[in-house]
């Protein structure tokens, strides 16, 4: 099992007084993912992933009731000894540093950005779709979680809450997330850069699809770079 050492050596504390307040009131499920170099970084990149499942072959369901378990998979990513063959944090982890998952470097992209999952529960396996309720509650967990981070860009790997918004919370705004553009990826669209609003902090959103399978790094990076060239700067491992 991983160790508290491992999870900390990448990663900031620095909100974790905020999270802990959230998580107690019953706004989040898990603290964030936040990089040592986040807090200080010129573009701050906020990463979210789509959800959590119940691994039970590796029967993961108690450290799923821990605040911590986001942090826990990804500083399983960082270290050789606990990484499992994870295509989707590959892929993402490719398209966001430019460089393919080499060992000793993943460190160098996941100390800059911070990340969470936007539905706040578990599914009960990689099958398992999150429900129109779980889209509704992960956007009202939103912006709690960007009001304590405060990111300039977010970086949505996958379309399915982004395309989920016709019940947001008062005072949280998307606009510009139309016209798709007209070129293909991977048999989807890319959608645009598009304007997040909340009552305390504006920022700009983009997504990806959602980097499983049938997820063309290059092209999906390239959409990065074009709408977002700050960030994919500041993500750039050389």
């Amino acid at each position: 099992m991983i160790t508290f050492t491992e999870i900390q050596q990448y990663q900031s504390s620095v909100f974790d007084a905020q999270f802990a307040a959230a998580c107690k009131a019953g706004q989040i499920a898990w603290f964030p993912w936040v990089g040592a170099k986040y807090p200080t970084s010129a573009c701050k990149v906020l990463v979210i992933l789509e959800s959590h499942y119940i691994n039970w072959e590796r029967t993961n369901i108690e450290a799923l009731a821990q605040p911590d378990f986001t942090r826990r998979v990804v500083a399983e990513q960082l270290f050789p000894q606990y990484r499992w063959t994870n295509s989707s944090f590959n892929n993402l982890s490719a398209c966001l540093s430019g460089k393919a998952v080499i060992k000793g470097q993943i460190n160098l992209l996941w100390e800059k950005v911070a990340l969470y999952n936007f539905v706040q529960r578990p599914m009960d396996n990689p099958n398992e779709r999150p429900n129109e309720q779980d889209f509704i509650t992960g956007w009202k967990a939103f912006p709690t979680v960007v009001d304590i981070l405060r990111p300039d860009v977010c970086v949505f790997a996958g379309f399915a809450a982004i395309s989920n918004i016709l019940e947001l919370p008062a005072g949280l705004k998307l606009a510009g997330l139309t016209p798709w553009e007209k070129e293909g990826i991977n048999g989807t669209y890319p959608r645009p850069c598009f304007t997040i609003q909340t009552q305390k902090h504006t920022m700009k959103g983009v997504a990806v699809k959602h980097p499983g399978s049938f997820f063309t790094v290059d092209q999906w990076r390239a959409v990065l770079q074009r709408q977002v060239p700050q960030a994919v700067k500041t993500l750039s491992v050389d």
